[in-house]
């Protein structure tokens, strides 16, 4: 997670995580509210699947002196957050509000307004994601874009390679790692979260050794990298297709330096390098070491 470190913030690092990780929404707030509420009136069955697990994160991963003795093994400033989403918190607030409803319904619960201060209290925390503009509706069974994965089949027709690579802005790189197994990345995660937040120098974009940096330099941050220079960087890492915003200045750039456009969808223009120092890659089949291993 950028921006904290338990090194600079010690104690302090859990709550700005927390701060981080859960934005303007008091979800996590309301999850110990029904926790107690589940501790208090649920079955022994409920209890059993909410407890104990709660007890145990709130001793460890809620315990603001937990990072700083987990720092000691490993170094977590950038996945802790991580540990958040072991809370089940879309599965414990949603129970209770069903369990309170049906209750309601049967005619157990008599006072009403308790109900309605708990459902204006899960608006008010939701912030904008119960608003019209905030709520978001998945496209697809994949819970992606459906111009990502018109992007995947447009690639794959387009390449005579099984496993054809592809350079995407961040949101769509993310997404398309874990749609497509057979699309190759040019950027991993790692680089990513790095160029979010930091410049590369002269060295590292004239460096061959790790050419992705100049491309995450002029194609993401817009840093003043040549395109010739670029297009260097597409061949080193292998990359047959990059997909930019289509209204990104970098394109007519990499046109003149002889990329071809594949086709435009809604926001997305697919551009390629047609060379012959692409090469096809081969994954490595561990069926055999599989097998033996049997």
């Amino acid at each position: 997670m950028p921006d904290v470190s338990v090194a600079s913030d010690k104690i302090e690092y859990l709550f700005k995580c927390l701060e981080k990780y859960n934005g303007s929404t008091g979800f996590l707030v309301l999850f110990f509210v029904m926790l107690i509420f589940v501790a208090v009136y649920a079955d022994d069955n409920v209890k059993r699947v909410f407890v104990p697990l709660s007890v145990i994160m709130v001793l460890t991963v809620y315990n603001p002196l937990f990072p700083l003795l987990l720092t000691k093994i490993t170094k977590i400033d950038s996945e802790y957050y991580r540990f958040f989403w072991i809370t089940p918190v879309v599965v414990l607030v949603p129970y209770v509000f069903t369990k309170l409803i049906l209750a309601i319904i049967d005619g157990k619960i008599k006072n009403k307004a308790a109900i309605i201060v708990l459902a204006l209290l899960v608006i008010v925390m939701s912030s904008k994601s119960v608003t019209e503009s905030g709520m978001r509706i998945a496209e697809n069974k994949y819970k992606i874009p459906n111009e990502l994965i018109e992007i995947s089949k447009i690639i794959h027709a387009d390449s005579d390679k099984e496993y054809p690579k592809a350079f995407l802005e961040f949101e769509y790189n993310m997404q398309m790692r874990q749609y497509d197994a057979k699309m190759l990345l040019t950027i991993d995660r790692e680089d990513y979260l790095y160029a979010v937040s930091n410049e590369y120098t002269t060295e590292m974009i004239d460096s061959d050794e790790s050419p992705q940096y100049r491309l995450l330099a002029g194609l993401i941050r817009y840093q003043n990298v040549e395109p010739e220079k670029i297009v260097e960087g597409l061949k080193l890492t292998n990359t047959e297709y990059v997909v930019l915003t289509t209204g990104s200045t970098m394109i007519p750039a990499l046109k003149e330096e002889g990329l071809t456009e594949v086709k435009k969808t809604k926001g997305h223009t697919i551009l390629k390098l047609d060379s012959e120092e692409i090469e096809s890659i081969e994954l490595i089949d561990y069926s055999n070491v599989y097998k033996e291993g049997l």
